[in-house]
């Protein structure tokens, strides 16, 4: 109550949106954005693709009104869904580089098919904010498949490596490197004599199966016969549709309060991005960011 918001124009440049939006990230997440990262996300901002992103400015309305094309979100919900997620659920396999991330489906699908069966890559979801996707390539087509999304809900019954470790069909990680070397450090140790709860129940573990994907549903960890599975349907690249609940958010496009927010806003270095609403406007990333350079 009582501070003035810092002065920020109607649009700023690329550059500086870039280095904003990758301090942000690198506080939540403990790594930085890649080149490649932010050439991304600044196609995903502008809506096009252009040759210099950094000779262009990012108006407030690209960057938290107008939602993204065919989308109901804006591109600040789409990027702070991914940075909560990561720093939440993802964390130690982004530091470690073995999330790709920031990948368009059709590059991820050209990337994949030159491939040998079994490899495999993670992209966040361009249409589930906070969403991240497991394609592969399989079959004797060297068809390439991608999973419905995996969302921080998903991720509080079972980690994304042990899902990993569920699915038979997963073999390397792109380029070649084992998903056993790659992973097998996040994986949940499995105990031979489960545990009974108070009420003298054995908890059943439950895991990630593809059916019709070949392989037994939990082949690949010693559990209990008939254990529930969580069931995740394969989608081909062409089928759109996304099965899981909408992630909502405390504000629709355009409806953010400058002022509201601009008081409860914390310094621009502090890591908690729990403090940070979805809701988060153009303004007040830029003015911790101008805050943060004086």
């Amino acid at each position: 109550p009582g501070r003035v918001p810092f002065a920020v124009p109607e649009k700023v440049s690329w550059v500086q949106v870039a280095e904003a939006l990758n301090i942000k990230f690198t506080a939540a997440t403990g790594r930085p954005l890649s080149e490649d990262n932010l050439r991304f996300l600044a196609e995903k901002a502008f809506r096009a693709q252009h040759t210099d992103y950094n000779s262009l400015s990012l108006s407030w309305s690209q960057f938290c009104k107008e939602p993204l094309p065919e989308r109901n979100f804006t591109f600040w919900e789409w990027f702070y869904a991914v940075m909560k997620l990561t720093r939440e659920h993802l964390k130690g396999p982004w530091m470690d580089g073995l999330i790709m991330g920031f990948v368009r489906k059709r590059q991820a699908e050209e990337m994949l098919s030159s491939c040998a069966s079994g490899t495999f890559l993670l992209r966040f979801s361009d249409s589930e904010p906070g969403g991240v996707t497991i394609a592969w390539v399989g079959g004797e087509s060297s068809e390439v498949f991608m999973l419905q999304p995996f969302t921080s809900k998903d991720f509080t019954i079972r980690s994304l490596a042990d899902r990993i470790s569920d699915l038979p069909h997963l073999v390397n990680l792109y380029p070649d490197i084992c998903k056993v070397t790659a992973f097998s450090k996040y994986y949940t140790p499995f105990t031979e004599n489960q545990p009974t709860s108070n009420n003298g129940y054995v908890k059943p573990l439950l895991v990630t199966h593809i059916p019709g994907m070949g392989g037994q549903p939990g082949s690949n960890i010693n559990s209990y016969p008939n254990t529930p599975q969580t069931m995740f349907q394969p989608q081909s690249p062409d089928t759109a549709s996304v099965m899981s609940d909408p992630v909502s958010y405390p504000y629709g496009p355009g409806d953010m309060d400058y002022n509201e927010f601009m008081s409860n806003l914390p310094a621009f270095d502090e890591v908690n991005v729990d403090q940070l609403p979805g809701g988060l406007n153009f303004f007040d990333l830029m003015s911790q960011y101008q805050n943060s350079q004086t």
